[in-house]
């Protein structure tokens, strides 16, 4: 079986799929350091990438960009269904000098170069161009010889683990610590390669496929990019007064934050380590301890040692924290602590907030991070950096909430946390599908590529015969070449005697 089954999935882990995961590229077959042990079909040959090119392997240029010029693609243009042309900025070149650089329709590019593993030598087929565009420096153009190999079957064996092995194995890095690959390291790829019309069938095969497969996955993303949205408009209900199990809101009133607030403490700025605090160490918590939700206690820096400690300053666990300084979206940001490690101590850009004995301390951490509260908050928030916004404790006071009966915070508190625990479940069921689908997506080419998604037709011509007739063109190119470039004999001695002259009259005569 090619697909794994539902075990195996649940097991799996959430990485994106990497060369870790190389036995998927055939269950019945251990995979081996050199390619050509993978057994292929007859009629098929294992080749190198420069075997198959109907033109060297050419670099795009490298170009300063400006506001207006001719157009260049992004490194992000390039996405697994093809090359995105509306990611693009404009270089700072005339058409006449981007002419060589131009996108044509059926070209394959490459990433050369990229600040991250997992997108070097990432491959996009340009199809349906819509307008003169080039590309870039950090770009390889790849155009296969038509006789031996379609631009599709190429851009679709290039999303295999096949391939993808050997680039990661091949990328290196530069001073710059970015990933590079070179054209021999691309030239070096090998591919198996089935007749052109196997790879025709193959193609048509994984489309039909990989389409159904696409969707399934656009939809799991969606539902996945809405999983904030459907955890905010639960945090709403706690203002809203619509939870079902709450009989009445007659008791409810309008009043301020600082009417359920009995104090607000600060901490304040140490000298600090760039790392965080080793455990028998103080550390100071950052921003972004406070930034998404939930609090996250390895965000902090480890405190310089001979430092003057005030315990009072210590976190502790179901602390409500609040960011004082942060950006314009997480200005404000609260958190309800659960586990805490010892020895941390709230920042200056922190606050924790400590409510009157009569309020629920679930109920308010969900008002504050209702979208109602939160717009008011970034509405007060000051400062001229768009990268760091504050926010005054008198302004967080003054920030207006209705306030339910301390038997209705409990129920809505209970209800809220009820309903994100669901939420939560509901993305650990989606992250193993995400994964769960491109193992399917990697079967399916492993499938292709070992000859066992479609059948072979014994009239297909070998590709071995289109493969003999290209090289007998480039050894009978390159014999003309060495013959045009060939240098003219020098002239011999000069003739000392009349004999000698007539010779050489006789030669030119003749």
């Amino acid at each position: 079986m090619v697909a794994a089954d539902s075990a195996q999935a649940e097991e799996a882990s959430h990485a994106p799929i990497t060369a870790h995961d190389a036995p998927l590229l055939s269950e019945r077959t251990e995979w081996r350091a050199d390619v050509g042990e993978w057994e292929i079909p007859a009629g098929w040959v294992w080749v190198r990438l420069a075997d198959v090119l109907g033109e060297p392997l050419f670099n795009g240029r490298s170009v300063r960009t400006t506001a207006d010029g001719f157009p260049f693609l992004r490194l992000t243009a390039l996405k697994r269904g093809g090359v995105d042309f509306s990611e693009q900025k404009n270089g700072a070149w005339t058409k006449d000098q981007a002419s060589q650089f131009l996108v044509s329709d059926g070209d394959f590019l490459v990433s050369r170069a990229n600040g991250s593993h997992d997108l070097i030598g990432r491959g996009a087929l340009a199809r349906n161009v819509p307008y003169p565009v080039a590309f870039p420096s950090t770009m390889i153009r790849v155009r296969p010889h038509p006789a031996v190999m379609t631009p599709e079957y190429l851009a679709n064996i290039w999303e295999s683990l096949l391939v993808r092995l050997q680039i990661e194995k091949a990328a290196h890095t530069t001073a710059h610590r970015a990933y590079t690959i070179s054209h021999d390291t691309l030239a070096d790829i090998r591919i198996p390669l089935p007749p052109i019309a196997e790879q025709r069938r193959i193609v048509e095969t994984l489309k039909n496929h990989l389409t159904r497969l696409d969707a399934g996955q656009l939809n799991l993303q969606r539902g996945i990019s809405l999983i904030p949205e459907l955890r905010s408009a639960v945090r709403d209900t706690a203002i809203s007064g619509r939870i079902p199990s709450t009989s009445t809101t007659s008791q409810w009133r309008w009043g301020y934050l600082g009417d359920v607030i009995a104090r607000i403490e600060t901490g304040r700025s140490l000298p600090s380590e760039r790392r965080p605090a080793k455990e028998n160490e103080w550390g100071i918590i950052k921003a972004s301890a406070m930034t998404w939700g939930n609090f996250n206690n390895d965000e902090n820096k480890a405190v310089q040692a001979g430092m003057n400690i005030n315990p009072r300053h210590e976190i502790n666990q179901h602390d409500i924290l609040v960011s004082r300084a942060n950006t314009a979206v997480h200005v404000g940001a609260s958190v309800l602590v659960g586990e805490c490690r010892p020895r941390l101590l709230l920042s200056d850009k922190s606050l924790r907030l400590v409510p009157k004995e009569e309020i629920e301390r679930t109920w308010l951490i969900h008002v504050l991070s209702s979208s109602y509260v939160r717009k008011q908050i970034s509405s007060m928030a000051t400062g001229t950096l768009k990268s760091m916004r504050n926010i005054t404790q008198q302004n967080l006071m003054r920030v207006q909430i209705p306030i339910p009966s301390r038997e209705e915070q409990l129920i809505i508190g209970s209800a809220i946390n009820g309903d994100l625990k669901r939420i939560d479940r509901l993305t650990e069921q989606i992250g193993p599908l995400q994964f769960q689908s491109e193992r399917l997506r990697q079967s399916l080419l492993t499938r292709a590529f070992e000859g066992q998604l479609v059948r072979q037709d014994p009239a297909d011509e070998p590709v071995s015969a289109h493969l003999a007739r290209i090289r007998a063109e480039r050894e009978a190119q390159g014999r003309t070449r060495q013959s045009m470039h060939r240098r003219p004999r020098r002239p011999g001695p000069t003739p000392s005697s009349p004999l000698a002259h007539t010779a050489i009259q006789l030669e030119f005569e003749l």
